[in-house]
């Protein structure tokens, strides 16, 4: 991973994640650091509680299943990425389904990272929560 640029990595974190469908959680390991902080744009309000703001290698992993506990993924298809020194944009359209109601549908992403020393430490993610909200969680 050392020769590899972040906006390389975050391309394969996403390409890993997408061929998982989310079924891998143990893969974000390789890409973040032990402090991490991972910030969504739902703020875990009512409906997409998975949301809340974690801190850690371990609160990532509570992200993750709670996350994936409560929708699967159909599709993760990362777009576009703009890098500048060690921050990361990257531009997402993905696919889920409510696991309780079968409902689906698409939701556009928006990430922007930050690398230290070839992994991430802070992510923040900003989506349609209105797509998340609108089926019960």
């Amino acid at each position: 991973m050392e020769s590899q640029s972040n906006a390389e990595k975050l391309r394969q974190v996403y390409a890993r994640w997408n061929e998982s469908k989310g079924t891998d959680l143990s893969m974000w390991d390789d890409y973040a650091t032990d402090d991490l902080c991972i910030r969504s744009l739902g703020e875990g309000q009512d409906g997409i509680r998975f949301s809340a703001t974690r801190n850690g290698r371990a609160q990532l992993r509570a992200y993750l299943e709670d996350l994936t506990q409560a929708y699967a993924l159909e599709h993760w298809t990362l777009k576009e990425t703009v890098s500048d020194g060690d921050g990361v944009i990257a531009l997402a359209d993905t696919g889920w389904t409510h696991r309780d109601s079968g409902k689906t549908f698409e939701a556009a992403v928006a990430i922007i990272c930050r690398f230290r020393d070839g992994k991430v430490y802070d992510y923040q993610e900003f989506y349609d929560t209105d797509a998340f909200a609108a089926v019960p969680a």
